[in-house]
């Protein structure tokens, strides 16, 4: 019953709100906006860690979302806004940092890491190979012994 009930609550919801409702917000929706988004989905939060201007509710984001929108109406193309923020903030504000200096480093670690892992791995392979090699040898060598010894009938 209370099933029942409770779909039938949906269904006035959606029946009472307006036909298009979602549609007509995307119309009237800023030209620029998409733009400021690409912008700010590529800037860190100052103050908070790890997340974009673009996803961030602080204070601090939402200004740097107006400045960027203010560059954007004044002209300036993505990759000026970029810099400025850059020339402000330094490196850490890119998401993803130019591959230059200390950060070349961090984007070139996981290379070097899987090439130095698969060279490890590589020499532990011929060890274990080497080693079974001679495991065998002398096991060999043990039924030849324990051949002899039977021979010797006492």
């Amino acid at each position: 019953m209370i099933r029942v009930f409770k779909l039938w609550i949906v269904v006035l919801m959606f029946a009472a709100s307006p036909p298009g409702t979602a549609i007509a917000e995307l119309k009237n929706e800023d030209p620029i906006e998409p733009r400021i988004k690409a912008v700010a989905q590529q800037l860190r939060c100052p103050v908070c860690q790890g997340e974009t201007i673009y996803d961030s509710h602080s204070t601090v984001a939402n200004q740097m979302k107006d400045l960027i929108r203010e560059h954007v109406s004044a002209g300036r193309s993505d990759a000026e806004i970029r810099s400025f923020f850059v020339a402000r903030y330094g490196d850490f504000i890119l998401m993803e940092p130019h591959a230059r200096g200390a950060n070349a480093l961090i984007w070139a670690f996981p290379a070097i890491a899987l090439l130095l892992g698969s060279l490890a791995l590589f020499q532990l392979l011929r060890r274990r190979r080497a080693h079974l090699v001679t495991t065998t040898a002398s096991v060999a060598d043990t039924d030849d012994l324990i051949r002899r010894i039977e021979l010797l009938d006492p």
